[in-house]
């Protein structure tokens, strides 16, 4: 075989390896696309066909709202509602007064509300509501058991809210097979229950976001 019939076969070799190589990616690449799990909805960007069935849902007394308390005190340099370090800071007051707002423009008359005990959740609980809310344990334990804890409080035709923390919203995107998201403080989670085995998640809503939602969009 000559020098220039060798290096043509050569050529011919590596571009089959090459090929091989860019199918074999792609192939992995699809497969990792197919098998992530999927991101919750912010629903502050999503198309209103979403947040506007969201509302919808609520009108109708089907959703769970989990809510993550405020911003934290003892992890910020800033001072600390009422003194307590293991609460929620000042500055986060405007921002609970605005959600109850909003809040009180969604309507609570079919709505029940429970908080975590500590002392974060139950500030929190406090600057959103104006009546006092229950506290519940399983809200600040986060355990594997959250979700079912959660969907057994909830009354057909009756909202439910539920005042808590991080770790128990991880709960919530790992019981439903959701990507891990790093959740602000005062975001809520929208849960469509449609009965207690048959739930999902609507989308979450930052503390400055809410606006968005009660306002429809051209």
């Amino acid at each position: 075989m000559s020098v220039t019939a060798s290096l043509l076969a050569r050529i011919k070799i590596n571009k089959k390896v090459l090929t091989l190589v860019v199918a074999t990616a792609v192939l992995a690449l699809s497969a990792q696309h197919i098998w992530e799990e999927p991101a919750p909805e912010d629903l502050s960007k999503s198309p209103f066909t979403l947040t506007g069935k969201m509302l919808q849902e609520w009108e109708e007394g089907d959703l769970i709202v989990f809510v993550r308390h405020l911003e934290r005190c003892s992890r910020v340099d800033a001072a600390c509602l009422d003194g307590e370090d293991a609460g929620i800071t000042e500055r986060a007051t405007a921002v609970g007064l605005e959600m109850r707002e909003s809040f009180s423009k969604l309507g609570l008359h079919k709505t029940d509300m429970y908080s975590s005990p500590l002392t974060r959740t139950a500030q929190t609980s406090a600057l959103l509501f104006a009546k006092p809310v229950a506290y519940q344990d399983f809200l600040y334990q986060c355990e594997d058991d959250f979700m079912q804890h959660a969907v057994a409080k909830k009354t057909p035709g009756r909202n439910l809210v539920l005042v808590t923390h991080s770790s128990c919203l991880d709960e919530i995107n790992e019981n439903l097979q959701q990507a891990e998201v790093d959740y602000n403080y005062g975001a809520a989670v929208f849960l469509n229950v449609e009965s207690p085995s048959q739930h999902r998640i609507l989308g979450f809503l930052d503390s400055d976001d809410w606006t968005h939602i009660l306002t429809p969009r051209t």
